[in-house]
């Protein structure tokens, strides 16, 4: 109930006016004591909200709430039929990890699930994922392989895909890809993917494929994040609905996912269009393992989509995993 509180303040402020916290308590039935209490909330959570004196408040910026049936209306047909379950929350823990917990049940697969905002959002290695609320698209998809791609980190490179086919299609056409799993546009970070399964030995294999983009960053979150970034807005203007770019995500995710199914002993087609995207080949690298560190350039990756690295004048493979691939700009 309190974050439903939450989304319905959100709205009443999206349009980026001002509005007193008279009005606010009012059209809410709460008090302007409850009002300012959800403000705060909303500002631990990354929202930019300036309080006027004498007038209210009025966000830093205008959002836009993602709506269920909006979202839905705006799916690609040939691939609606693969989607199960859509469901969007207004906070969660981490949207993988709500469908992990849902993974034995019948309706895992093709459920699709998205929230405004993740309290523990996580990256590969156990890393924090931070989006401020209704700023990013933090989407996860559940999927049962039967059998699974081989190797498992095909879907990672295919999510990959799907990310630059979805930008593609809202105009965004020179974002590219850096091994194993990020979204890159000119040196810095836009968007990342997140693949978590639960396999059987050569069998089936059940998995959550997160994925995460900077859509519409406040201006206060730039002392937040670690790593050079860039959000959609930097790079598109003026900057297309995320109603229109989450539904292009997630048709461009489940094609990419049932045309693998379908094609699950040859992963070329994969590694070609990933390659074509591939930002990164020629670039000096290091290559954080866990018992050493490599210093090398980048080639790419090889058929198999293992990271390819020239070292001291010799050809060096390594696959996915704990590993971290911190290019030098």
């Amino acid at each position: 109930m309190y974050m439903n509180k939450l989304a319905q303040l959100i709205t009443r402020l999206a349009d980026g006016n001002c509005h007193s916290g008279a009005n606010l308590a009012a059209q809410l039935s709460i008090s302007r004591t409850a009002i300012w209490k959800r403000i705060r909330s909303l500002r631990r959570r990354g929202m930019e909200i300036h309080s006027l004196r004498g007038r209210g408040y009025r966000l830093g910026q205008p959002v836009e709430l993602l709506e269920r049936d909006r979202l839905l209306a705006l799916l690609d047909k040939n691939v609606r039929p693969l989607l199960r379950i859509l469901t969007l929350h207004t906070e969660v823990k981490s949207t993988n990890q709500y469908l992990l917990d849902r993974i034995n049940s019948p309706d895992f697969h093709g459920h699709v699930t998205l929230a405004e905002y993740q309290s523990a959002g996580r990256g590969r290695r156990g890393r924090h994922w931070h989006a401020p609320i209704a700023a990013g698209i933090c989407l996860s998809l559940g999927w049962h392989f039967d059998p699974a791609p081989q190797p498992l980190t095909l879907v990672s490179l295919g999510a990959g895909i799907a990310v630059i086919r979805a930008l593609r299609r809202i105009g965004i056409r020179d974002a590219g890809l850096k091994w194993p799993n990020d979204i890159y546009w000119q040196g810095r970070k836009l968007g990342g993917i997140l693949v978590e399964a639960r396999e059987e030995s050569a069998g089936p294999c059940r998995l959550a494929l997160g994925i995460g983009v900077n859509f519409c960053f406040p201006g206060s979150q730039e002392q937040n994040i670690d790593q050079p970034w860039v959000d959609m807005a930097a790079i598109q203007q003026p900057l297309c609905s995320r109603h229109v770019f989450a539904a292009a995500l997630i048709s461009e995710t489940l094609r990419l996912l049932r045309d693998m199914a379908a094609m699950y002993n040859s992963c070329s087609q994969i590694i070609d269009e990933w390659r074509r995207h591939d930002h990164m080949p020629g670039k000096l690298a290091r290559l954080i393992l866990p018992s050493r560190t490599v210093d090398g350039r980048i080639i790419g990756i090889d058929p198999v989509g293992a990271l390819l690295m020239d070292v001291r004048g010799k050809v060096e493979r390594f696959n996915s995993g704990e590993i971290r691939l911190k290019v030098r700009q």
